[in-house]
Parts: structure tokens; C-alpha cells; sequence
């Protein structure tokens, strides 16, 4: 008998493991291989040499390693100062192990990393602190940088002391900048835009340096002071996931996780200058979601799920669509060949890939198409690469950040299927201990050589505005700007009324705006240019001209509109910034009122004349879609909510369901911090009439809905699969109940008093539904 005991004990640790469930698990999944774990090419660590032979690119492009361990770890984001040093954010205790064990200790690192001999490799590495928990963002700012950790935005001081980097002042700069969220669905980025504002991912905020005495917008209030400057923050449009880019025209880009770049065709903040008014700024999914990895990928959380990888075929065991997008990039070097030039990049981590897709210029709206497919601009048949972020560098080449980790999904999400895969591959070892950052570049054009920007006086910047390589023109701009350089403004004007490249021209006024030194001769000549898009942001920059030209300015605008959309619809944003402008949005709404954006704008660009306006049509309004918009200004439907009518029960469960839906839950995560969705994640809660019946919502989220589906006259077909939550067990009934109450009283939606959901209610659909194994489908409701 007694020999019989250390076998039974080891059947019974075994049952336990296999019975040991995650937080991504689903009640009634079949977590089966759909590849047999024999048939898995193994994943071992690669030294960076063998690593970058696993590379492959299309014809004409080269890679080169730019650092690797022990230069550097785990990192996951980068930033160029003025002299063309990497800083570094590394998330050095990120998933050591499927249960993420030590994860939150503060150990991350914020680096600069130099090629102090001029051979393309890093060769210096000195750590400027030590202590950050999770670092996820990092940005140059005059005077040093701004970083974020699981929590807060900081900036640093960067002191130069005997030839050494120090660090100075050391100032939490806003508290709850990354506050919400678990550690994948958290606010980062801080994009340095155009306009002089830093731009985040995963968020509504942004951020702007002025000067101590400079006027504050509107909107906008003081968080933060140091010796260079102040720091503003203001609401903007909510975006993206992971990374934020733009193009020349101060247009951002971003991502959802199951969906590649969107673009955005309007500038930020475009729709939200009218104070009773907050539309959402559309994104336009640039081509579709297809990837073509170079090796089986079954390590995704659903790759047990029909349709996430492909079945049969010599392309058995690949992913299918986009399930891990990370930061995009448009980019704007000058090292590619020129066809190459803003072509939007999407890094997949989870299948070892970089996809291009070429972005195309419509009425209204941006699209694209995937440019190597069946391929990929590059892919790995190492599981072990994990680009996160994609940069313009300063020699014109696109830097890829590589965190070099086995484990790619987070804890909160993680399914016991991947977790298998994981250890099949002993992918849950020697995390944390490596990282690269490779060069990806055109070997038969020269790389440029980098200049220190920051050396140079004002005068000496002004060439570089109109640099053919983005880090050159961006970093120069942003020099002038932060420091204030206005008496440099005449040289800024002469040279760009030389420019003849769009680029230039574009950087040239951005410049000028960001001085306040907009002025209208240049105005004037440049919203006669033949290119809508430089024609629409001589427009926009002149929104900054002083009062004294608004007459002017309004003369310009109006024979604009007469040009046709979409330079109509520029004006229509335009006229927001001076006074007596409503009889042209008047105009320009009876003749484009059915054209992409221009309800939306023409509203918007009422300004503070909205009560004027609606005088002024005395009844008459163009269409339905205009007077409902226009009898709702206002009313903020983002903060409508029902929650004073409910019953005192309800309203506790109203409470919860809101922190529930911005945390552990991560349902804003696919349908938007306000309920309206998300391109490519998950549809809107406006008005769904998904909300109504309880039994059906109460199915949805205990097992999940994968496919198309229409909301009202909407069709989404999100390629991302919303599990459910049955198998969860730190999400109980009365967590559902109270996600349900939530969503169906919140963003204008209501329900009866007497009709709340009760966690009885989502036991009972819990119980019936019991034998359910897959997600639903809309079909079988």
C-alpha cells in the first residue's frame, strides 16, 4: 500500500493541473489543439545572430541589428531625442511566467542607448531610473522627457554633467494618466502631434507645453510647472489601443488589437469646437485584416476557435487575421524609395510580422489595401519576435522594437489552451532577459547621417523644417516651438514660400502655427493650392490668424466652400475660430449635407453661434439628420445615463457595472470607453437593440458572440471574437447583473425602473445554458 502512495499523489497533482483554469477561459469551450503539439515547429531562444537570420523581407529591403542584450530588455517603447540618442521604456517584469508572478514589482528601467563610434550599433547603455512599475510610454520634451508607468505620467530632467547623462528634477506630472484599465488596455503613446499637443492611445486626454506666461486654450487647464515650461491638459477624441502615429497633415493613425491601422481624415479635434457638441471622430480601416505569418502560430488565446488559424492547406496552423496589432506607423523617412512613402506599417506580435498596407486618399475618407499580400513586408520563424513599436528614425530607416518575450498575452486575458502552448514550447522561460531593436532599410540608398538638433541656434534649424526625413522636419519644429523661437518666423515664411515639396510645405505651416506667427499673405497663397490636403491645412493653420484678419480669413473660407468637398468641408471647420461665420455653414450644409462629415462639421464649426444659427433656419432645416443633431446640442450623450430613475438596488448595481466595464471586465477594451464601438473590435451599445431582450444579453455575456451583426441600420463583422464570461471566476453573476444594468441605462440608452437585471436572473440563464460550448452567433437569436 505504501507503495502506491507517491503515484496516486502525482495523479492527483496532475488532475489538479489540468483542472487549473485562467482568466481567459470560457464556460462550455472546447480548448482543443487544432494542431497536434508534434506537428509545432519548437521555439528556442535565439542569440541575436541566429535571431536575425530568422528574418525574412521582401525584395530590396535589408534588416540590420541595432541593439540587443545586454544593451537591452524587454522593450516595448522608444523615443529619439535632439541629438539622436534612444530612450528606452523596458517592462523588464511583464508575464515572467503564465501566472505572472513578481509582475508588479518595480523594477523597469527608462535607458538611453548610444552609438558612441558611428557603426550602427549601440554600444553604450546607461540606465536613468530604475524603479518604474511597467513602463509603457516615453517622449521627448525642451528639457528632458515625459514617461508613464502602470499609473502616472512623469517628466525627468536631463542634466549633462561632466560629459555624464544625470537626472534632474523628477516630478509626477499627472496622477491618473494611466489609472483605468488592466496592463493591455491602458492610455500610451504621447505622440508628439503637429500641432504642438502630445496624443495618446487607449485615451481622451492630451497634453501641451507652453510657455509660463503663454494664454491657456480653451478647454484646457494647467496640471503641472517647471522651469521650461507649463503643462495643459484637455479632452480629445478617445482612440486606438496600442501606439498613436500621423502623417505630414497632422492626421492620426492608430489600432485595435484585431484590426490593423485606421486612419482618421480629419484633424484631431476637428468636430469638438462647438461646447455643446461632442460627435466621435471616425476611423477608416486601412485595408483588411488578413496576415500570412512564415510559421505555425496555435499560440494565440483562441486559436482553439474555428476560423483563428487555418485548418488545411500549406498554410495549416497560420494565423488568420490580425489578433495582437501594436503600434503603427505611417512612415515618412527618406531611406525606402519614394513609392514607399506613407505607407502605413502594422506590427502582429503574435504571428511574427510586419504588414505594409498602402493608404489611399478618398472623398471623406481613407482606405487602403494590403501591399505584399499573400506576404508580409517582414516575417520571423522565430515565436520568440514580438515587434510591439515601429518609428521614423533619424537616419530615414523604420527602428522595430522587439521585446523578445515568450509570453505575449497578459494574465487578465490569458486561456488555459494558450497557457498549454506556452509550456509546450517552454516559452514561460527566460523572459525578461532579452530584448532587440533592429533596423529595417533600403540598402541601396545611403542613411542619413544624425545631426545634434539640439546644438544648433534657431536660425540653424529653419533647413531642416523642410528635411526629407520626418525626424529631422519633426524634431526641428518641435525645437522652434517649445523654445519659443518666434523672431525666427520671417525666415520660416520666406522658406516655405520656396518649398515645392508637400512635405515641406506641410511642416512649413505647422511651424508657423505652432510660433502663433500664422499670418495671412501665407494663408492666402496656399489655400489656393491645387492639393486639397495642403489647400485644407492652410485653412486650418489660419484658424490662428489675429482678429484683425478675420474678415479676411472669412472671404478666404467662403470661396473655399464654393471649391467642392472636401475643401467645403474644411470651411465648415474653419469658421469656428471667428465670429459671424454661421450664414456660410448655412451654405455649405443645404449643398454637402450628405457628403462624409459635414453635418458633423458645420455644427461643430458653429462655435459659440449655435442659437444664431437655428434662428436663422427659423424652421427650415436641410434634413431630419441636421435638426435632430442640432435640437440635441447640449446633451452629451457620452454622459447620459439612467441611473436616477432606477431603484436603490439598481443604482448599486449601476455603480459596479461602471467599474466593471473600464476594469477587470475590459469591455471598453472592444466598444469604446462610451459604448459607441470600436473599428474592427466590437460594435456600438447605442440604441442596440441587443440591450433589450435580457435573456439574450444575458447569454451574450455568459458564452460570448462571434460574426456579423447588425445594430439598428449598422453591419459590423468584428474580426475579434467577444468570449464570454461564464468560466471567470473572479467575474460572479452579480458582477453580469450589474455590467448589464450598466450598459443598459448608460450613453442615452434607459430602461424601465421595474426592468432592472437582477444576479438571479443571470444564474438562471447560467443554469439553462449550461451545456453551451462555443460562442453564440447573431443568427441564433
Amino acid at each position: 500500500m505504501k507503495r502506491l502512495l507517491f503515484p496516486a499523489l502525482l495523479l492527483s497533482l496532475a488532475t489538479v493541473a489540468h483542472a487549473q483554469t485562467f482568466q481567459g477561459d470560457r464556460d462550455g469551450h472546447q480548448m482543443e489543439d487544432v494542431i497536434p503539439k508534434s506537428e509545432i515547429p519548437p521555439a528556442p531562444v535565439l542569440n541575436p545572430e541566429q535571431a536575425l537570420k530568422s528574418l525574412q523581407v521582401q525584395p530590396g529591403f535589408s534588416v540590420q541589428l541595432v541593439a540587443s542584450e545586454p544593451q537591452v530588455f524587454s522593450p516595448v517603447a522608444l523615443a529619439f531625442d535632439a541629438a539622436g540618442r534612444i530612450w528606452v521604456a523596458e517592462m523588464t517584469t511583464y508575464m515572467p511566467d503564465i501566472q505572472g508572478k513578481g509582475e508588479m514589482k518595480p523594477e523597469g528601467n527608462i535607458a538611453v542607448l548610444q552609438d558612441t563610434d558611428g557603426d550602427g550599433r549601440v554600444d553604450s547603455r546607461q540606465v536613468l531610473i530604475d524603479n518604474v512599475m511597467l513602463p509603457r510610454t516615453i517622449s521627448v520634451a525642451e528639457g528632458g522627457l515625459f514617461y508613464a508607468d502602470h499609473q502616472s505620467l512623469y517628466f525627468a530632467e536631463i542634466k549633462h554633467k561632466d560629459g555624464e547623462i544625470a537626472l534632474g528634477v523628477h516630478d509626477m506630472v499627472d496622477a491618473t494618466y494611466a489609472a483605468k484599465g488592466s496592463v493591455e488596455h491602458k492610455p500610451n503613446g504621447m505622440l508628439y502631434g503637429m500641432d504642438g499637443w502630445y496624443y495618446n492611445a487607449k485615451s481622451d486626454q492630451r497634453y501641451l507645453t507652453l510657455a509660463h506666461d503663454a494664454a491657456i486654450p480653451d478647454g484646457a487647464h494647467e496640471i503641472y510647472r517647471n522651469q521650461y515650461w507649463k503643462l495643459v491638459r484637455s479632452n480629445t477624441d478617445y482612440r486606438g489601443q496600442w501606439g498613436v502615429t500621423q502623417d505630414d497633415f497632422g492626421r492620426l493613425y492608430h489600432n485595435g488589437n484585431s484590426s490593423p491601422i485606421h486612419g482618421e481624415y480629419l484633424r484631431p479635434g476637428a468636430l469638438l469646437q462647438n461646447p455643446g457638441f461632442w460627435p466621435d471622430m471616425p476611423a477608416h480601416s486601412i485595408g483588411d485584416n488578413r496576415v500570412y505569418p512564415a510559421r505555425m502560430t496555435p499560440g494565440v488565446n483562441r486559436g482553439y476557435m474555428e476560423g483563428v488559424l487555418v485548418r488545411e492547406g500549406k498554410d495549416r496552423g497560420k494565423l488568420v487575421n490580425f489578433t495582437a496589432a501594436s503600434a503603427s506607423l505611417v512612415y515618412r523617412g527618406d531611406n525606402f524609395p519614394a513609392q514607399f512613402y506613407g505607407l502605413g506599417l502594422t506590427p502582429e506580435p503574435a504571428a511574427n510580422l510586419i504588414s505594409a498596407r498602402t493608404i489611399i486618399e478618398g472623398e471623406g475618407k481613407l482606405s487602403g489595401k494590403a501591399l505584399f499580400a499573400p506576404g508580409e513586408l517582414l516575417t520571423s520563424t522565430d515565436e520568440r519576435f514580438r515587434p510591439v513599436s515601429l518609428y521614423n528614425a533619424p537616419d530615414g530607416s523604420v527602428y522595430i522594437v522587439d521585446m523578445y518575450q515568450g509570453i505575449l498575452q497578459h494574465k487578465d486575458f490569458l486561456t488555459s489552451y494558450l497557457a498549454e502552448q506556452i509550456k509546450s514550447r517552454e516559452l514561460d522561460k527566460h523572459n525578461n532577459t532579452m530584448g532587440r531593436i533592429y533596423r529595417l532599410h533600403w540598402p541601396e540608398a545611403p542613411l542619413n547621417k544624425t545631426p545634434d538638433l539640439n546644438s544648433l541656434s534657431a536660425e540653424q534649424l529653419v533647413p531642416f523644417i523642410k528635411h526629407p526625413n520626418a525626424w529631422h522636419r519633426d524634431t526641428a519644429r518641435r525645437l522652434l516651438v517649445q523654445r519659443g523661437a518666434q523672431d525666427i518666423a520671417p525666415a520660416v515664411r520666406k522658406q516655405l514660400r520656396q518649398s515645392d515639396t508637400v512635405y515641406a510645405q506641410a511642416n512649413g505651416l505647422w511651424t508657423l502655427y505652432g510660433l502663433h506667427a500664422v499670418d495671412l499673405q501665407t494663408v492666402k497663397h496656399f489655400i489656393r493650392s491645387t492639393d486639397d490636403r495642403i489647400a485644407m491645412l492652410a485653412a486650418a493653420v489660419g484658424e490662428r490668424l489675429p482678429k484683425s484678419d478675420h474678415k479676411a480669413y472669412l472671404k478666404l473660407l467662403t470661396s473655399m466652400a464654393q471649391q467642392g468637398y472636401p475643401r467645403a468641408l474644411q470651411a465648415a471647420v474653419s469658421v469656428a475660430a471667428i465670429d459671424g461665420g454661421h450664414e456660410l455653414s448655412q451654405r455649405i450644409l443645404e449643398n454637402y449635407a450628405d457628403q462624409p462629415y459635414v453635418r458633423e462639421a458645420v455644427i461643430s464649426g458653429l462655435g459659440s453661434e449655435s442659437a444664431e444659427f437655428i434662428k436663422q433656419l427659423d424652421g427650415d432645416y436641410p434634413d431630419k439628420q441636421s435638426q435632430a443633431l442640432l435640437a440635441n446640442l447640449g446633451k452629451k450623450r457620452q454622459d447620459a445615463n439612467n441611473r436616477d430613475s432606477l431603484s436603490a438596488a439598481a443604482q448599486m448595481l449601476f455603480d459596479q457595472g461602471k467599474q466593471l466595464y473600464h476594469g477587470k471586465g475590459a469591455c471598453a477594451g472592444c466598444h469604446g470607453e462610451y459604448g459607441k464601438g470600436m473599428p474592427g473590435l466590437g460594435p456600438t451599445f447605442w440604441d442596440s437593440q441587443w440591450l433589450h431582450n435580457k435573456q439574450t444579453l444575458a447569454k451574450v455575456l455568459l458564452h460570448g458572440l462571434t460574426g456579423p451583426i447588425w445594430v439598428g441600420p449598422d453591419y459590423y463583422n468584428p474580426a475579434a471574437v467577444m468570449p464570454g464570461f461564464a468560466a471567470r471566476e473572479d467575474i460572479s453573476d452579480n458582477d453580469l447583473a450589474a455590467i448589464a444594468v450598466f450598459i443598459r441605462n448608460s450613453w442615452g440608452n434607459s430602461v424601465k425602473a421595474d426592468d432592472s437585471f437582477t444576479p438571479e436572473e443571470i444564474a438562471q440563464v447560467r443554469r439553462e445554458t449550461a451545456e453551451r460550448s462555443q460562442p453564440y452567433t447573431a443568427n441564433e437569436f
